[in-house]
């Protein structure tokens, strides 16, 4: 029999299973608006030689990822296990923590190795060869990896919440994350990234527990060092954000929770963003789509983007009809959210805005003002 695995996992089976009921998940494909299926955890978040190179070993990447899951997917179980000891003896939840943070690094490689980056890296490269080496120049940079998670270690809040239905999703991504405020326009970023203030990161433990990792006005739900028991419009929302940090798929063990959060997905593709500067060099990024928690940032950072703004909204006083053509005064209708937008063109001439918006010593954050 050959020992050559075929069907490769960009989201770990030791992850997978713990979203499975009698190993079984619903699987949806979140780009095609079609009803989920339902299928083995095993089968689920993969494709067929994802992680093959001509340059490299047959299986190389994909024996480096089982040996990283053959000490994370125990690590996911005693977490588990810490948990239900937690919650049933009413202890500290700092041997939780320090546990789930001595495997920041493992989540990383996890996010980095995800179908949602393969994606992305798509939007750069018809050729998979190529974005399986953009995929290694992330995985190979350990320093980097190391240096984001102790920054999230050390600046961001912890928590834990957990859906008593067992209703949380997992997407493509692996991990999920949402900014809580607009920053500004980035070249190389997005406002949602690792390391970033203003960030929460969401880490899948199983279909009833997630991790919180959070800088900034998190929801008024989500208390840190301590487990927060969700209600179902809660879990709603938070698999609102998981659905939309997938570029393909998303699964969950129940069907209804998939088909809950299926209408409000949005598709948006990774955008190519181009800097311009002073001396002639020009650089360019793909970026990750913008996901916004709270609506009132979605509304203004698409103003902001929109191309109309300034002509339908700069020279409106308080008094005057709003440009949107609500039909509403200024003042009542778009006016916060345009203020908004002042603020964010403010951010880009901040010459100190990598300094206001990064906890992550190794972040290297690049200003945008026009992108394709």
């Amino acid at each position: 029999m050959s020992d050559i695995v075929k069907n490769q996992h960009y989201i770990p089976q030791s992850v997978l299973k713990h979203f499975s009921s009698n190993e079984k998940v619903f699987e949806a494909l979140v780009d095609k608006n079609k009803e989920p299926y339902q299928t083995h955890y095993r089968n689920s978040m993969s494709e067929r030689f994802a992680y093959e190179h001509p340059y490299l070993a047959r299986n190389q990447l994909e024996k480096f990822f089982q040996e990283v899951e053959a000490d994370y997917g125990p690590a996911i179980i005693e977490a588990l296990r810490l948990i239900t000891l937690y919650e049933e003896s009413g202890g500290m939840i700092d041997p939780i923590k320090k546990h789930v943070q001595a495997y920041l690094s493992a989540i990383i490689i996890y996010y980095y190795r995800s179908g949602a980056l393969l994606h992305e890296f798509a939007h750069e490269t018809s050729k998979k060869e190529i974005r399986v080496s953009l995929l290694l120049d992330k995985l190979v940079n350990t320093s980097y990896i190391n240096n984001l998670g102790n920054s999230i270690k050390e600046f961001y809040e912890f928590a834990i919440i957990k859906s008593e239905q067992s209703h949380f999703l997992i997407s493509d991504q692996y991990i999920s994350t949402v900014a809580l405020r607009i920053k500004s326009r980035f070249g190389n970023i997005s406002n949602r990234h690792l390391g970033l203030k203003d960030v929460m990161i969401l880490v899948p433990l199983s279909s009833q527990y997630y991790i919180v990792f959070y800088h900034g006005r998190k929801p008024g739900y989500i208390q840190p060092q301590t487990m927060n028991t969700l209600t179902a419009e809660q879990v709603k929302e938070i698999n609102r954000i998981i659905i939309n940090n997938s570029y393909k798929k998303c699964v969950g063990n129940e069907k209804s929770a998939l088909l809950e959060a299926l209408p409000h997905f949005e598709w948006s593709s990774p955008s190519a963003t181009y800097i311009g500067y002073n001396s002639g060099r020009v650089s360019g990024s793909t970026l990750k789509k913008e996901i916004f928690f709270y609506e009132r940032d979605k509304r203004a950072w698409e103003l902001f983007t929109g191309p109309t703004h300034y002509r339908d909204y700069n020279e409106l006083g308080r008094n005057d009809i709003c440009g949107c053509g609500s039909g509403k005064k200024f003042k009542v209708c778009c006016y916060d959210d345009y203020e908004e937008v002042k603020r964010i063109w403010r951010t880009i001439s901040d010459k100190h805005l990598a300094e206001r918006v990064s906890v992550h010593p190794s972040a290297q954050v690049e200003q945008s003002i026009f992108s394709f």
